[in-house]
């Protein structure tokens, strides 16, 4: 019950966005739990090729499901397009290679590192200038460089910067970021913001502000529309958000 109240809040935060909900299953990967947030409408976000085959296992279609690994072998990002599923991938020695495999056959997600420091301290913040996690935006024209000569469709750029976020801001601040960077991907069709949503642990903790999220992030999805023309998709990946008590 806790989980369909959680998942109801997050659509109806959102409903003015052209939002995808993601769920992060390391966070909780019984099965059972994993066929329950199905039934609700949710993907799902996994982090290893296990969690994938799982995902699967669970009733979830390929294209619901999104692969994002962190140095991993090639091997496994090989694996998770033979199984048809979204593919984020998060370090320019993996692009290059896939793009060389595979040229523009398979649409794939690039993660970037936007170099903001947020979260609720600095062993979960994912997105600071020294994190290991995605490909720093000021690599931005390396990446360019092998989506232009291997053809790579890149059909979504991500972002998280971290856990247990209070700020809206911070998201938006993320969210400037990655419109900066759709203008190099003539093929975009969503921007993954992550989650990292801050969840109140005990009666009187301060959470993230859902309801302000989705009102300023519609808004800013709206004036980019404006502005480009183009009508982009928001992808979530709450994980600890639907599943803590």
């Amino acid at each position: 019950d806790r989980i369909s109240l959680q998942y109801q809040k997050l659509k109806q935060a959102f409903q003015s966005c052209n939002a995808k909900f993601f769920y992060a299953c390391k966070s909780l990967s019984n099965i059972n739990i994993l066929k329950h947030l199905r039934t609700l409408g949710s993907s799902l976000d996994c982090v290893s090729i296990n969690e994938v085959k799982l995902g699967l296992l669970s009733g979830f279609r390929p294209e619901d499901i999104l692969f994002t690994p962190n140095c991993v072998d090639f091997t496994e990002i090989k694996e998770a397009k033979e199984l048809g599923v979204h593919i984020n991938i998060d370090n320019i020695s993996l692009l290059e290679q896939f793009g060389h495999a595979y040229g523009d056959s398979y649409p794939i997600c690039i993660r970037l590192n936007p170099h903001i420091m947020a979260g609720g301290n600095f062993k979960i913040s994912t997105g600071h200038i020294d994190s290991k996690f995605g490909i720093s935006i000021h690599q931005i024209r390396h990446i360019v460089r092998i989506v232009q000569t291997t053809g790579l469709k890149v059909e979504g750029i991500h972002m998280h910067t971290g856990s247990e976020i209070k700020d809206t801001g911070v998201f938006l601040m993320g969210l400037e970021v990655m419109f900066n960077m759709a203008s190099h991907f003539p093929d975009l069709r969503y921007i993954d913001l992550g989650s990292g949503f801050k969840v109140a642990y005990q009666e009187g903790d301060k959470e993230t502000d859902i309801q302000l999220l989705g009102q300023k992030v519609a808004e800013a999805f709206q004036n980019f529309e404006k502005e480009t023309g183009r009508n982009l998709e928001v992808w979530f990946e709450p994980g600890k958000y639907l599943v803590s008590q």
